[in-house]
C-alpha cells in the first residue's frame, strides 16, 4: 500500500476546506437566490423547481468529490476506512 507524502496529506486536507467553502457559498447563493428566479421567454416549467434542482445538483457534485478525495486518502491509509 502506498502511502502519501505529507505534501499530499496538506493538499487533499486543502481541498476538502475548499470543497466546504464551496459547499456554503453554494448554499448562500441558494438561499439568496429563492424566490428571484425567473427564465426567460413564456416557459411554463416550475421556475422554482427547476431551480431547486440545479443546486441540488451542484451540491451533489461536491459530495461526489469529497468522496472521491477520501477515497483516495482511504486507499493510500491516511484515515481509517470511513
Amino acid at each position: 500500500m502506498a502511502t502519501m507524502s505529507a505534501d499530499s496529506k496538506a493538499r487533499i486536507a486543502g481541498i476538502f476546506e475548499q470543497l466546504l467553502s464551496l459547499r456554503e457559498s453554494v448554499n448562500e447563493l441558494r438561499e439568496m437566490e429563492q424566490g428571484n428566479a425567473t427564465l426567460r421567454g413564456q416557459q411554463t416549467v416550475d421556475v422554482d423547481g427547476a431551480v431547486d434542482l440545479v443546486f441540488e445538483k451542484l451540491q451533489d457534485n461536491i459530495a461526489s468529490m469529497e468522496e472521491a478525495l477520501a477515497t483516495l486518502a482511504e486507499a493510500t491509509g491516511d484515515v481509517p476506512k470511513l
